[in-house]
């Protein structure tokens, strides 16, 4: 619903309940559709490690329909644009559970052909849905209470992919075969599309309808004459090539690397979502001290870390270590999408955050997305010829891919710092418990 006025206290709590319901449901939607699920019935359709790499890369790739977002949004508003293309969203992964289905008759290239198609408009309608969310987050929530809101819904989001995964995991560990995983992405699709009732319940003003109706033009020249936004572009860009290019290779290096099965496969993506929910919980009182300017360079040092790890890796698959880098790798997706968010919503005005949202979203994400799976493709294609083991060619991959994300460390070091992530220090939060529990009581 659109109102004209400012949205009243009790109208922003029920809104904020109804996003987070709507973040519950998908939570598990996405789990049973998204990059792991798709990776596994790529594997288990024997698809290429080109054609896995190119699905890892159409979450990025998929933010070219995103003005299709802005053209919805200026006409019926952005609750209502999340929910429509959400719809569409689950209905486009109904064609990756059909390329499942060309796959078990044999027809290989139309499965290929279903699984990029549908997994580029499932990603694609996504983008188109979620250009309104950030100025959504900004509307239903104040200056109070956004961080705690964002860290919340987030938390909500990864906590129910965690779950979700973990009951998946234990289906495939009885069922492991092809019509397993289609079954559980045609699940998650009719969750998904469940779930977009909840966003036709959020309640929202008509600032972010006058915003989309804004020519884009304008919006996009002026965040590129911006120094702010151009840094947030560019930083924007690092993280996305930085998930892209570590993520969703990590689960297949674990299951083309060392042979494991999908049901471990999945319980090493379980890890990984408990990293993500803990994170989401945990990011809106880390970010009160160190800022989420230092929040997204401690993600992209993650990346880097975790990606030169694998060089050390013995031949013998290591579960402990396996479980807590897929932890500490799992708070990524969850910094991810918040820091730049809080980022977002603090340094651009309401004015310009449509604009800026676009802009942020097509320019960060197509770009890194294609470069994404044109070096994940090509490292991919050539490693293997330089050594003799699969093992060994994800080594060289992820050790080619560390040296490559440094200098992204830097790029993300020149935003302009918030006035209080400049008071702020790194260390402080840390500091603040240690010299807690170490005072004593009285």
């Amino acid at each position: 619903m659109i109102i004209e006025k400012p949205l009243t206290e009790q109208q922003q709590k029920a809104s904020q309940f109804n996003y987070n319901c709507f973040n519950a449901i998908n939570g598990i939607s996405y789990m049973c559709l998204g990059e792991t699920v798709m990776i596994l019935l790529a594997v288990k359709m024997n698809s290429t490690d080109f054609t896995v790499s190119a699905l890892g890369s159409m979450l990025y790739v998929g933010y070219l329909l995103l003005p299709l977002g802005k053209m919805v949004a200026a006409k019926w508003g952005g609750a209502y644009t999340q929910s429509f293309f959400w719809i569409c969203r689950n209905v486009a992964a109904l064609m990756v559970a059909v390329a499942g289905v060309l796959s078990y008759f044999n027809w290989k290239i139309s499965a290929v052909i279903f699984l990029l198609a549908g997994s580029f408009f499932f990603y694609g309608f996504r983008a188109a849905g979620v250009v309104m969310s950030q100025p959504l987050v900004g509307d239903i929530t104040n200056d109070k209470n956004r961080g705690r809101f964002i860290a919340i819904t987030n938390g909500i989001f990864f906590l129910a992919r965690m779950i979700t995964i973990l009951a998946i995991a234990l289906t495939t560990k009885y069922s492991d075969n092809l019509w397993t995983l289609v079954g559980i992405i045609v699940f998650g699709a009719v969750c998904g599309i469940s779930s977009s009732k909840f966003m036709r319940n959020v309640t929202e003003t008509t600032a972010i309808r006058d915003s989309a109706r804004k020519p884009l033009a304008p919006e996009i020249k002026w965040g590129l004459r911006d120094l702010t936004m151009r840094r947030q572009l560019y930083a924007g860009f690092v993280l996305s090539f930085a998930s892209t290019m570590v993520i969703p290779i990590s689960t297949l290096a674990v299951k083309r690397g060392y042979s494991v099965s999908d049901s471990d496969a999945l319980f090493f993506t379980v890890s990984l979502s408990a990293g993500a929910s803990i994170m989401g919980f945990f990011s809106s009182r880390l970010v009160k001290y160190i800022g989420p300017r230092k929040e997204m360079m401690i993600c992209q040092m993650i990346c880097i870390l975790c990606a030169l790890s694998w060089y050390i890796l013995p031949d013998k698959l290591p579960y402990v270590f396996m479980l807590f880098y897929f932890f500490l790798l799992g708070t990524v997706p969850a910094l991810v999408t918040g820091a730049p968010v809080h980022y977002f919503l603090q340094t651009v005005s309401s004015e310009h955050r449509v604009g800026g949202s676009v802009l942020l979203a097509v320019v960060t994400g197509v770009p890194s997305g294609i470069a994404g799976m044109l070096v994940t493709g090509t490292l991919l294609e050539l490693v293997p010829s330089f050594v003799s083991t699969p093992l060994d060619g994800y080594k060289l991959y992820f050790l080619i891919t560390g040296f490559i994300l440094v200098p992204g460390f830097f790029i993300i070091r020149s935003l302009t710092p918030l006035p209080e992530d400049k008071r702020s220090r790194p260390y402080e939060w840390i500091l603040m418990r240690i010299s807690g529990f170490l005072s004593p009581r009285h």
